[in-house]
Parts: structure tokens; sequence; C-alpha cells
């Protein structure tokens, strides 16, 4: 009677049932509940595998976007790979390892000290021994060739030149005006092939941390290509040419929009240390940061300009790692005696605040909110209405478009006996001089709200929500700035009973959301 062989493709880390590869039939594997993967980089149909139960062989093609592994290497796109018994794959490149297992196994297959295969008499803790060793071993390889792939849609493109090796010593780097600056001399290159690298010293300093067991990192924003300014098929070039002149395996995270992943928010560094690291937990005491946005001030050195942002700097105070500029890493300079601003807003320093119980009156009246766009006036009205039981009710310029509208919609709530609560910037004697004088025009008292909330405080918090992509729409720099150069005090003299001052109150739906808003998200 014939031996029937099976094959099988088994999760090294064991988190789903092994998934059978009936013989000579194509299964295409990815993104789905089969494989309990719910990462967006991987497509649903990412890997195509046929098993040849007769041979012992598997016959494996990536038909996905992002590049899958074999024994720690990436595959080409839509190459075909034959593997044997014990081959390790990898679903994402350096992600989700399985192995390939022939059951019984093929006759001249010779069982390793540390097998695949696991004897049921082991305990639990030594099933996580030899898994952890098996990973190691796949972890400390070099990527056979260069590849890009990219995150959310193009938000991230990451580049991994051959010869790149997790660690759990990162030496991560901004990159222009720290590892290259603009041949032209100008500020922002002229096209993507204005560059040259910044010191000479460079590629030996970067050489020297690679030898000493460092993954080089570069992590650099880039909004030109997220509006269109730059094509991405150009930039990647550069980026090519960046790393073969550093002449150094490096890993580069190029952010394109104005979210989460654009410093000094966390995001890259999160990719890194959740996807690219193999799994190895990074040292945060033995890594390092280092780039040319410090904050420091005009003439920090003869004839220098002031740095464009804080970008750098913040990303490391985010992330609790050693900062360097690129005059102290590559040059040796202290920066004891440079002056270098800090933000004007601090996020940790925000704390919760009682409600004002003063905000609700006895008697029917105008509430006009003052203060700039997201410093919290709405939160607050929702919390009136609330508090209130519904005796106020909120009439907003950003849903109904202009003060007109929402002039005669909260004259229709006052004749219903309602209190109304004017939500809208209003911040000169003119956008305030209408509530008090419909105020007087309705017979109801009306008092003034003013948020204490300062503009850097409102910019972090139009920031934070743009990168949770609330409801909220972004305002731009130009609102924030004319509604300085707009506001007056408000005063009982303008009509008001009394101006109350409201400080912003801060409430996050979980942790996360928490730990993101005491971040610096701003980059002055």
């Amino acid at each position: 009677m014939n031996m029937v062989r099976k094959c099988f493709l088994r999760c090294v880390l064991d988190s789903h049932a092994p998934i059978f590869l009936p013989h000579k039939v194509e299964t295409v594997l990815g993104r789905s509940k089969i494989t309990k993967i719910k990462d967006l980089s991987c497509s649903r149909q990412q890997l195509s595998l046929k098993a040849d139960c007769d041979e012992c062989l598997v016959e494996v093609k990536q038909i996905g976007i992002n590049p899958s592994g074999l024994d720690g290497f990436a595959l080409k796109k839509d190459g075909v790979y034959k593997i044997k018994h014990g081959s390790k794959i990898e679903i994402l490149v350096n992600q989700y390892f399985h192995v390939i297992e022939f059951d019984p196994p093929p006759d001249d297959y010779e069982k390793p000290k540390l097998g695949v295969k696991r004897k049921s008499s082991e305990t639990p803790e030594q099933k996580r021994k030899l898994i952890k060793t098996d990973s190691d071993n796949m972890e400390v390889k070099g990527c056979l060739e260069s590849f890009w792939e990219d995150v959310d849609k193009g938000e991230v493109y990451i580049y991994t030149s051959k010869g790149v090796k997790s660690s759990a010593k990162i030496a991560a780097f901004d990159m222009d005006g720290t590892l290259i600056k603009t041949k032209s001399g100008k500020v922002h290159p002229v096209d993507t092939n204005d560059w040259q690298i910044n010191f000479p010293c460079v590629p030996q300093k970067l050489t020297e941390k690679h030898k000493d067991g460092y993954k080089i990192v570069l992590m650099s924003n880039q909004s030109p290509i997220g509006s269109g300014r730059v094509k991405i098929e150009d930039f990647k070039k550069k980026i090519e040419g960046v790393v073969a002149k550093l002449d150094v395996p490096a890993q580069v995270f190029i952010a394109t929009g104005k979210g989460f992943f654009r410093k000094p928010a966390t995001g890259m560094w999160d990719v890194l240390a959740e996807q690219k690291n193999d799994n190895i937990p990074i040292d945060m005491q033995a890594s390092f940061y280092c780039g040319d946005a410090a904050g420091r001030n005009a003439n920090w050195a003869p004839g220098k300009k002031k740095d464009h942002s804080m970008a750098d700097i913040l990303l490391a105070e985010n992330l609790g790692l050693k900062f360097f500029t690129p005059e102290q890493f590559f040059l040796g300079h202290s920066i004891a005696n440079v002056p270098m601003s800090r933000p004007e807003f601090i996020p940790k320093d925000v704390k919760s605040e009682p409600f004002n119980e003063k905000l609700i009156s006895s008697e029917q009246e105008l509430l006009v909110m003052v203060g700039y766009p997201g410093s919290g006036k709405s939160f607050i009205a929702k919390q009136i209405e609330k508090k209130s039981n519904n005796k106020y009710v909120t009439v907003c310029r950003d849903v109904l478009g202009s003060w007109q509208k929402c002039s005669a919609e909260a004259s229709k709530y006052l004749q219903q006996g309602k209190s109304v609560i004017v939500d809208s910037t209003n911040p000169d004697l003119e956008s305030r001089s209408r509530w008090t004088a419909l105020a007087k025009e309705k017979r109801v008292q009306c008092r003034c709200a003013k948020m204490t909330t300062s503009k850097a405080h409102a910019q972090h918090n139009n920031k934070f929500r743009e990168i949770l992509k609330t409801k909220h729409l972004p305002v731009n720099d130009i609102v924030f700035n004319t509604f300085k150069s707009k506001f007056v005090e408000p005063t009982v003299k303008e009509g008001f009973k009394e101006v109350l001052e409201v400080k912003f109150n801060p409430v996050f739906e979980d942790e996360p959301a928490e730990k993101l808003y005491r971040m610096f998200l701003l980059e002055k």
C-alpha cells in the first residue's frame, strides 16, 4: 500500500491551526481569518502555494503588492520558487513566520537538533524557547536584495537596502540637513538631484555604528510627495542614490502626509518597532536619534540661521531617546552653550478641570463663546446642554455656514424659551455686537464665555483631531493667525452681564488617545 503524504503550512508562533496544502492544488493565502493577519500591508491574495507531495516540494509565488520572505530574504513579485520541507516562509517579509512541513517528512530529511516539529511532552516554556531560537536564527540574516514597500496607502514609504539586519540597537537619523545638504546652497532642494553628503565623515561614522551592531535607520518628513509636488518614483531614485553614497546598509522611512507618521509624532518609529525589526525589542537606552531640527536660535553658530523647526528633538523626547545634532554626532561639537527654544505648549502639563457650574444660568440667556478654533468651545457647549437637561441649545457657524443663519436659528430657539449657546470664534467687538444686540432685542441676558486656551494649545488640539481623523475639519495656520490679529479682550462694557473664563478640559476615549495627546505634535 502506498504511503499517503500530506503537506501543511505551520505558523511558528502557533497563532492559528496548520493550513493544509492539497497535492498539486493552488492555495492562495494572505490577510484573512485563516491566517489571523489583520495588517493592511498584507494583501488578501499575498502568496500562492502549490504542494507536490510526490516530490516533497512546494511552489511559492508572491502575488501581493508588498514583499513576502523566504528564509529571511525578500521574494520578487511573481517570481516562482520551489522550496523544501522545513523552509521558512514569511507572509510579509520579516513578519508572520511559517514553516513548510510534509507529513511524513521526505525520506532523505535529516532532523536537526532543534527541529521544526516538537514533541508533545515539551512544556509551554520549552516550546517558547524553541520558537524564540528559530526566530533568532531568521532575524540575524541580512536582507538579500533591496526593496520598497508602503504603509497606509503611501502615508509612509519604506526602503530596505541589501544587507540590512534588524537589531536591538537603532542609530536613527534625519536626512535633509543631517546626512545630506543641497548642492545649490538653497534651504530646500530645487530637484531630487540637488544633494550632497553633509560632512565628509558621515559615511565613516555610519559604518562604525553598523560594525558596532547598530541598525542604521533614516526618518524623513517629505510632505511634497503627499501634495504631489514631487513624484514618489523620482524620490525613490534619490533615496537609493543617497544610501549607495553612504555605503552602509540602511532602512529609510519617508512620511508623505501630515498625520501620525510625520515627525515629531512617533508613527514612523512605531512601524519600525512593531513591524520592521523582526520582533526584536528595541533597546531605547542604547539607541539614539540625530537631526538638525532642534529649535536652535539664530546665530547658534556664527552666521547660522535658526532651525526650521523642533521636529527632530521633539521626536526624540516623545520616544525617550538620546538626541544629537549633526554637529554633535559627526563633528564632536558641544551644545552646552547653544541657545535653543522650547515649545510654548507642553502637552503633558495639561490637567483635567472640573466643569464650571457658573456656565449654566437660571435665567434665559444668550451665551457667547469666544476662543480659537480647537480651544474646546464645542465640547463645553455639549457639556452645558447635557448638564442643563437640554435647557440650552447650540448654534454653530461651522454647521450652519454663516452668522446670519446662526442668528435666525438663535432667534427661533429664544422664542421657544430656550437658552442659546453661540459656538463660533467671535474674536472682536463687531462679531460679538451682533449677539448682544440680539439678546437686547429678545430681552434675555447675554453673557460671554472666553476660552483661556492659548494659540499653541489650540493648534495642538487641531493636530490631535487631524491625526485621529475626527469629523472636525483641519484648520490651517492662517485661521489661527487671523483670530490672534483680530482678538479684542471681551468686557462687560460690550453689553455682557459677565465674562467667564473657561479652561480647556481634555477628555479621552481610551488610553492610546491620551498617550497620543500627551506627545509633542507640533513642529515648532
